[in-house]
């Protein structure tokens, strides 16, 4: 039998984990009823990746597909996760186990980033603006920066102002990027590139006010499990499906 395990960051908060597992059975409505379907977190909350795989496991499933419900392919997808699937696979041997990709690049995303956008250019239409993408960046692999680095470039050619990416937790110091970006006479906005407002969002919002104390920066919503991310994630478990029967 055939599982498919979810996993999420997990959040402090415990309104977003509980936001994360509606989401998620938006998303189980959309694809085959059959499909035994489960959420995990890494942290803050119990629901672990081998507490939930095994769960699974013992209920007869024997094809496992663990679907990172991540942005991009930073060290949660690349180590954690795969730390935790080796416990399952040394206690469960027989037991075929593949992970997916993630969903940040795809179109859903990329939408409800231009939407951000855009929305702020309707709100203030008489103001100049510069744009920065944040996300949540990773000093382990560039390929994360590369994509945001490309998705705001596409934004950048479907808005009238300049778009910046900028990592949190980049290569190079966010702030100095946002400081080199910043004008007079421009309204700096910011669209963070997170699956939902969480503890990172805080310290940037903290951080920022502290090293531009008279700059008003207009701080758009994140992603907020947008319904328009849904699509990619059940393309994603659906091309894993395919490839595992």
């Amino acid at each position: 039998m055939i599982g498919i395990l979810y996993v999420f960051h997990g959040s402090q908060k415990k309104e977003k984990n509980q936001a994360a597992m509606n989401f998620i059975q938006q998303l189980q409505q959309r694809l085959e009823p059959k499909r035994y379907q489960k959420t995990a977190f890494l942290e803050n909350h119990p629901d672990t990746i081998t507490r939930i795989a095994e769960e699974m496991i013992s209920n007869g499933v024997d094809q496992l597909i663990i679907v990172p419900v991540l942005l991009f392919a930073a060290k949660h997808a690349l180590v954690d996760i795969p730390a935790e699937l080796e416990v399952v696979k040394k206690n469960h041997p027989t037991v075929q186990i593949i992970q997916t990709e993630t969903f940040g690049s795809k179109t859903g995303s990329r939408a409800v980033l231009l939407e951000r956008f855009k929305t702020v250019a309707a709100d203030y239409p008489h103001k100049q603006l510069t744009g920065f993408l944040m996300a949540h960046g990773t000093k382990q692999t560039d390929e994360p920066q590369q994509a945001l680095l490309e998705i705001a470039a596409e934004i950048q050619q479907q808005v009238d102002f300049p778009v910046t990416a900028v990592s949190l937790k980049g290569k190079e110091d966010y702030v100095e990027i946002i400081n080199d970006g910043l004008s007079k006479d421009k309204q700096p906005v910011i669209v963070p590139f997170f699956l939902f407002d969480g503890h990172l969002i805080t310290i940037m919002n903290t951080k920022l006010a502290e090293a531009f104390p008279e700059i008003d920066f207009i701080v758009t919503p994140t992603l907020e499990f947008d319904p328009r991310i849904l699509p990619d994630i059940e393309a994603i478990v659906n091309e894993a499906v395919a490839c595992i029967q």
